[in-house]
């Protein structure tokens, strides 16, 4: 239950800070810039939600081996998910490409590292 807690609190602190930085670069950089911050937090968002769903588990249980290798092909999956996803938003849209970097290492930090803040001992 303390865990579900943990992961809600997290996530509200990605969303916040993700709009957070799409009102400062709307407000201060312009319009391509604010739709090049939603581009690289979704691209992360979108490989975050696939991996979470992944690891929710088979509906079997695993040997060792076989739950690291779901892991791993898992995590391989998810990689080569955000990198389609950047391609495509790329690709088709025309975004600053630093700011769209920069927001996706910001926002998969932020993923990674947010649950522990909130983790109690």
């Amino acid at each position: 239950m303390q865990q579900q807690k943990s992961k809600k609190r997290a996530l509200c602190l990605l969303l916040g800070l993700v709009v957070l930085i799409f009102a400062g670069f709307c407000s201060f950089m312009g319009v391509k810039a604010a739709w090049s911050v939603l581009a690289g937090a979704g691209a992360n968002g979108i490989g975050q939600v696939y991996f979470l769903l992944k690891m929710r588990g088979p509906k079997r249980v695993l040997g060792p081996k076989a739950a690291l290798r779901y892991f791993y092909r898992s995590e391989v999956l998810k990689i080569a998910l955000m990198l389609a996803a950047l391609a495509v938003l790329l690709s088709v849209f025309s975004l600053n490409i630093w700011i769209v970097f920069m927001t996706f290492m910001v926002a998969q930090c932020v993923g990674s590292f947010a649950p522990l803040c909130f983790r109690n001992p």
